[in-house]
């Protein structure tokens, strides 16, 4: 019996069409915080029997779900009880879509999430970061040159 591959199945969804892209909501709906941003925008917690294998079997997703969702990356913790945490950042309907595709994938012992009810600062990828000189040079990005603290997140989107 050949296996399921969640990350295959993550591949089939397809993009919105490009006259959907960028839409905004109708005028008269009621701007709150949820509205504005459309997401669901959280961790994955996951406690794995390896989670160097694991973390490399979620990096399958990082470039799958199109406008529907996004597995932002895969950290391997310690001083917790999960040792696997995954930021996810989804359409609202479509959270439970990407939260099941990584647990059916790694197949963890236990799992929670957490969820984003609000932003500080506001805008997400307004968040400062630390980018080391190490990092620095291993990946090069021009926009954080020099190293040390900058005032955004790596990738920020000014769209949001």
């Amino acid at each position: 019996m050949a296996k399921k591959n969640p990350a295959k199945k993550a591949r089939k969804l397809k993009e919105p069409h490009k006259s959907q892209q960028g839409q905004q909501a109708p005028a008269n709906r009621r701007q709150s915080r949820a509205t504005i941003w459309d997401r669901t925008r959280g961790w994955l917690l996951l406690k794995v029997d390896d989670p160097e294998a694991a973390a490399s079997q979620v990096s399958e997703l990082f470039c799958c779900g199109g406008d529907y969702f996004v597995v932002v990356r895969a950290d391997v913790v310690k001083g917790s009880p999960f040792n696997l945490i995954v930021p996810i950042d989804a359409a609202a309907e479509h959270w439970t879509t990407a939260v099941k595709l990584v647990v059916a994938l790694v197949k963890p012992r236990s799992s929670e999430t957490a969820q984003v009810v609000t932003y500080h600062p506001a805008v997400p990828h307004q968040a400062s970061c630390f980018v080391t000189q190490k990092e620095h040079k291993l990946f090069r990005l021009d926009e954080y040159d020099p190293p040390g603290r900058h005032p955004k997140s790596p990738g920020a989107n000014p769209w949001g």
